[in-house]
């Protein structure tokens, strides 16, 4: 059993959504959580985990991209063996140890960064579970922007009768982050009825390596066809049962490779809500991260200022995005992190 503190480093005055969801939404997981092996603390002394909840996507300068705020916290400076980031965002180089909702295959290291997922306070309310009835109008829909990646460009252009595809670079923006719930709400019921009108869901990756439409698909109980060579996929979900994974190469084929598969899609599409339910719900969220972090504590091979140092190194091979980094912190806090 562990003991955990939930926290974000921006502090908890100025409350923001975007901001602070993560960490909001961490801890309304603690209170709802099934299993009731870690609980909630305060006291960072007590703690096992100080656990703090990050979102980068609408905002970079809320962290940093090397995780700069959260290493001036006085709780990291204090206790850096007991600090762990979950993080939300697309743009990140993992200089702390946790988890990632768009961790990379260069960037995954057992004994320092584990997969994650995305954690928004803002969802789609339209998003639920919905098994496939057989009346559906499509054999696969994807619904997005084509500006996050050139990948989505490729899946725009297959052009099929049965494929419902939809471009959102012109609202998706504005829709996510700066519109209020009215303005929001048609934009989110037309995303989710164009998913639930189709067999299988098109998860390509965005401006990170995943998307959470993969997770939203799974929520929704639709077969995942996911499209990101570099992604590493979340350790122990049985992604085999409910999702197929094409090469980035092979956009073209996935008409094919969709209508070999068409006759497995209830099936997988029911495995897919199922797997979702263990490691991604609300009521088992909090858990599943703090297994995860616990995780890479044992796997460490060395710990102390060294392993710290040696983790930094992403500074020095990166000096433009980490300077475009201090900028952004500047700029939206007027204070020089380092």
């Amino acid at each position: 059993m562990a003991k955990v503190v939930v926290l974000s480093s921006a502090g908890e005055r100025d409350f923001d959504p975007w901001i602070h969801g993560t960490t909001l939404l961490l801890r309304h997981s603690a209170e709802l959580d099934v299993f009731g092996e870690h609980t909630l603390v305060e006291d960072p002394r007590e703690a096992d985990i100080i656990l703090f909840g990050e979102m980068n996507q609408a905002r970079q300068g809320v962290c940093g991209i090397f995780a700069e705020r959260v290493r001036a916290h006085p709780f990291y400076r204090r206790f850096p063996g007991k600090c762990f980031l979950f993080d939300s965002g697309d743009t990140f180089f993992p200089v702390l140890p946790g988890v990632y909702a768009s961790l990379t295959n260069k960037h995954y290291r057992p004994d320092h960064t584990r997969t994650g997922f995305y954690l928004y306070v803002i969802e789609n309310p339209f998003i639920r579970a919905e098994p496939l009835a057989g009346r559906e109008n499509y054999l696969a829909s994807f619904v997005g922007s084509s500006t996050s990646h050139p990948l989505r460009q490729q899946i725009l252009s297959l052009r099929r009768d049965d494929f419902l595809l939809r471009d959102t670079r012109a609202k998706s923006y504005q829709m996510n982050f700066e519109a209020d719930p009215l303005e929001r709400a048609p934009f989110y019921l037309a995303y989710a009825d164009a998913m639930a009108s189709a067999r299988f869901s098109l998860c390509p990756r965005g401006v990170g390596a995943a998307s959470i439409r993969l997770f939203e698909s799974m929520k929704m109980g639709r077969a995942c066809v996911i499209v990101s060579d570099a992604w590493h996929p979340n350790d122990g979900v049985d992604w085999n049962s409910f999702s197929i994974r094409v090469p980035e190469a092979d956009v073209s084929r996935i008409p094919q490779i969709l209508e070999e598969h068409a006759d497995r899609a209830a099936e997988m599409g029911l495995r897919a809500r199922a797997e979702w339910e263990k490691w991604f719900s609300e009521k088992v969220r909090f858990h599943r991260v703090v297994e995860l972090c616990l995780d890479i504590r044992r796997a460490r091979r060395s710990s102390g200022q060294a392993r710290r140092i040696f983790d930094l190194r992403h500074i020095p091979l990166h000096p433009r995005m980490y300077l475009r980094s201090k900028r952004m912190l500047y700029r939206y806090h007027r204070r020089l992190y380092w």
